[in-house]
């Protein structure tokens, strides 16, 4: 696999997604908190997910990879079980 500058860009958006989810999942109204994080969740847990197929993982980074999957699949479920605290 090749790093190229546009490989690079593309993984800095996303690790920036990830990061301003979590200023996202305090200041956004409950309807489109609860779909951000639905959507992004799922993304986050299918991407972390397909790294695993790309040649043979270490040890390490399959540890990291699994933790990583069961948080966001976490986020996924505790989402779609909120209830809107207002309504």
């Amino acid at each position: 696999m090749e790093f190229t500058q546009g490989y690079l860009l593309g993984a800095g958006i996303w690790m920036a997604v990830l990061i301003a989810m979590v200023l996202l999942s305090r200041v956004l109204p409950y309807r489109p908190n609860r779909w951000a994080n639905i959507i992004v969740g799922i993304l986050a847990t299918v991407v972390q997910c397909a790294t695993l197929f790309i040649g043979r993982p270490a040890m390490y980074y399959l540890f990291f990879s699994i933790l990583e999957m069961a948080g966001t699949a976490s986020i996924v479920w505790f989402a779609l079980k909120w209830r809107n605290p207002e309504g």
